[in-house]
């Protein structure tokens, strides 16, 4: 952690339909907070038309803001660092979202009085992320396959929240198939059988299964999770090691730790990046930029 920055202007970016949840109280309180801190803040709604990106760097641009702060999940998350990525600038997080992994990961409250709260007393905290295709960001969690295919199913569904996200899931895993995938690491090529193929900066997706127990966010390292095929009265023990942070002894799961990969995405399954669909590369490449954000983050 280090000393605290200047925290004067703050550029909130809320994505007003993340998690399903009405975000306009919210906005309406900040009023009040700002003026008893004596700060200034403002306020960029996404719209989801494919130019939030450019209207984000110009609100930057215009307002000098000294932290960006993502409301929603993980997908604002991931909308924001892909603006701020080489910009000096504090990146702070209230989870409002369907997933909120990151935060999870960064031990930020949901509650989002506690969240805002600690935007002005957190410290700071390097966190590394990973670079997809040389053109994409991924902070948290990406993956080809099984979960890829629930998160797009959701994206689909009219039903938000974890209640939509488990009942896509469960559809999902009945009729959920291994594919063989390519994996380039170090100059080795070789192939598995896997129902998906996780690239984790991060320990555990949002809804607390811990995919990856020796993951850390500022370790210069990203892991590659290979779920093999499994029959399915091992299910619920997969399960239960998901969520114990046990999964490696499973047996079901090979875990590597890298900085570079390329995976051939030989089945063409389709890739999620920090909760958003990204189409269906042939291939996957990912490498690693150490401590490329600086968030706020509990002491």
């Amino acid at each position: 952690m280090s000393t605290i920055m200047k925290r004067q202007k703050f550029l909130f970016v809320i994505n007003p339909i993340a998690g399903g949840l009405d975000k306009s109280s919210y906005i309406h309180n900040l009023d009040k907070i700002f003026s008893k801190k004596q700060k200034d803040f403002n306020v960029l709604e996404t719209r989801g038309k494919g130019d939030d990106e450019q209207r984000i760097d110009e609100a930057i641009q215009i307002y000098q803001p000294d932290v960006v702060v993502a409301v929603g999940g993980d997908g604002t998350c991931n909308l924001v660092a892909s603006v701020i990525h080489d910009r000096d600038l504090l990146f702070g997080i209230v989870p409002l979202g369907s997933a909120n992994g990151l935060a999870t990961e960064l031990d930020i409250e949901n509650d989002v009085v506690e969240a805002t709260d600690l935007l002005f007393s957190g410290s700071e905290k390097n966190v590394d992320a990973i670079l997809i295709n040389e053109k994409h960001i991924c902070l948290h969690l990406s993956d080809i396959g099984l979960n890829a295919k629930v998160v797009k199913r959701f994206e689909e569904n009219k039903v938000r929240g974890m209640f939509g996200y488990f009942r896509q899931f469960v559809r999902e895993i009945r009729n959920a198939q291994p594919k063989k995938f390519g994996f380039e690491i170090d100059g080795n090529y070789f192939e598995k059988s896997a129902l998906m193929v996780v690239i984790a900066n991060a320990s555990k997706y949002g809804t607390g299964a811990i995919v990856n127990p020796e993951g850390q966010l500022d370790d210069g390292l990203f892991e590659i999770c290979i779920v093999k095929p499994f029959p399915f009265y091992a299910f619920f023990a997969i399960t239960f090691h998901l969520f114990k942070g046990t999964l490696r002894t499973s047996g079901y799961v090979d875990i590597i730790s890298t900085k570079h990969i390329i995976i051939h995405n030989l089945p063409q399954e389709v890739l999620q990046i920090d909760g958003e669909i990204h189409d269906y590369p042939n291939k996957v490449e990912a490498k690693i930029i150490k401590h490329a954000f600086k968030f706020i983050a509990p002491c």
